[in-house]
């Protein structure tokens, strides 16, 4: 068992470190996470917006032409000082906005045709119960950043360039607290003509515009991995205080053995002098009894050479006499199997009682073809006998026979095999282990 839990902190071991690199990998050339905005899946949700409403003359439009959406914008500096156009793109309808803050950046594929330079606006604007309302659209926190579109319209803007209008924090009175870039409740995006006013006409084609990240960055993957680690270390440590504990066991089973078989085979007068050495129901040699018969007439391999053999008798179905009949009928039945083991076995074999109606027979210099003659007479003599109350009962036998320099707790354990097997095979019946 220590073996097998080691083995498999290996593999758990080497599982978690492939684990890692691959997922190391994957976060680095995978996992990416996009939400995207174009006309073929969201027109609906472009829609202009100039400066009109503040008195400017300036005049936008938003048009579909094939796979784009397109701002067209007049744009005239004489009614208002600081005119515009935009494209305002609804991307979740507030106050439950859309959380960018676990992307990374905006990519934008775009068209852009101007009087001068090739510079845009673009806001994400913030829903923020702080300050935001839902009548008031001007109340969302203004993030912005302001760019020049390359000639391929090809451009990506990392997220974290964007910054808090000034103009609108002065505007709106916001608290400094609030004052800080957020984008993790996001509604609106807006692409809009530059601050350096230039009148005249302009045209953004918006083929499409898309958000990037990783579904889940870097940081909180390595979090993840280290607090992984972390708990496979623990578990490694239990499972190595298991071990530990087991190995340790095994060690006091072993030694508790050793223990059993010295006190079985050790000279210890002064010890065997102060134990009852008679099972006092039955009359027959208790366990330390046992002990005492076997230091007396164990010598070295002298019993092996000539033979001793053992003896499990066990009474069949005995649990049903008391069940049926009582403790005091089942006491009566076992003084009465006792007597007729001692009356049937030679004086010079010893009677144990091993436990409940389990009688252990030591037959010192008996080969095992004579063991197992006087098992079966002692099973005919228990069927034959006379029981209290018309009880019929019989026995059931395992014998074994010591081998050369074999342990006394060893050669029990055969002819308690013995002893199951007859009980299997039917009871009533002598088995040789």
């Amino acid at each position: 068992m220590p073996q097998q839990l080691a083995r498999l902190l290996r593999r758990m071991m080497v599982a978690l470190m492939l684990l890692t690199v691959l997922l190391l990998m994957w976060q680095h050339w995978g996992m990416t996470r996009v939400i995207r905005f174009d006309a073929e899946n969201n027109a609906g949700i472009f829609f202009p917006i100039d400066d009109r409403p503040l008195g400017g003359k300036s005049l936008a439009t938003v048009t579909r032409e094939g796979d784009a959406m397109v701002l067209s914008c007049a744009l005239d500096g004489q009614a208002y000082a600081w005119p515009f156009c935009e494209a305002s793109v609804r991307i979740a309808i507030a106050p439950k906005g859309i959380d960018l803050s676990g992307l990374n950046e905006m990519h934008l594929d775009l068209g852009l045709s101007s009087p001068k330079g090739r510079k845009i606006r673009i806001y994400l604007r913030n829903y923020e119960p702080e300050f935001s309302t839902l009548d008031d659209p001007l109340s969302l926190k203004v993030n912005e950043v302001e760019i020049d579109v390359p000639e391929n319209g090809q451009l990506t803007i990392p997220l974290r360039y964007f910054r808090v209008a000034s103009w609108w924090l002065i505007q709106k009175n916001i608290p400094f607290m609030h004052s800080d870039m957020k984008l993790n409740n996001v509604s609106h995006l807006e692409i809009i003509t530059p601050n350096a006013v230039v009148t005249g006409d302009y045209q953004i084609r918006m083929n499409a515009i898309e958000f990037r990240g990783k579904w889940i960055n870097l940081t909180q993957l390595l979090a993840g991995i280290v607090v992984v680690w972390l708990l496979f270390g623990m578990v490694w440590l239990i499972l190595e205080l298991v071990i530990y504990r087991q190995q340790v066991y095994a060690k006091r089973l072993q030694m508790a053995e050793l223990k059993n078989i010295n006190r079985a085979l050790e000279i210890q007068a002064e010890n065997l002098s102060y134990q009852v050495r008679f099972d006092s129901l039955t009359g027959a040699l208790n366990r330390e009894g046992l002990r005492d018969f076997l230091l007396q007439r164990w010598q070295g391999d002298r019993l092996s050479e000539a033979g001793m053999s053992l003896l499990f008798v066990d009474l069949d179905y005995f649990k049903k006499i008391n069940d049926q009949f009582g403790h005091a009928v089942g006491d009566q039945v076992l003084q009465l199997f006792s007597q007729i083991l001692k009356s049937e076995i030679r004086q010079s074999d010893a009677l144990v009682r091993w436990g409940g109606e389990e009688f252990l027979i030591v037959c010192p210099y008996t080969p095992l073809d004579a063991a197992a003659r006087l098992a079966d007479k002692l099973r005919l003599a228990i069927e034959q006998a006379d029981w209290p109350n018309g009880i019929a009962l019989t026995c059931s036998c395992g014998v074994a026979t010591r081998n050369p320099a074999e342990g006394f707790s060893a050669l029990i354990e055969r002819a308690d095999a013995a002893l199951y097997r007859a009980k299997a095979a039917g009871r009533n019946r002598v088995e040789v282990g």
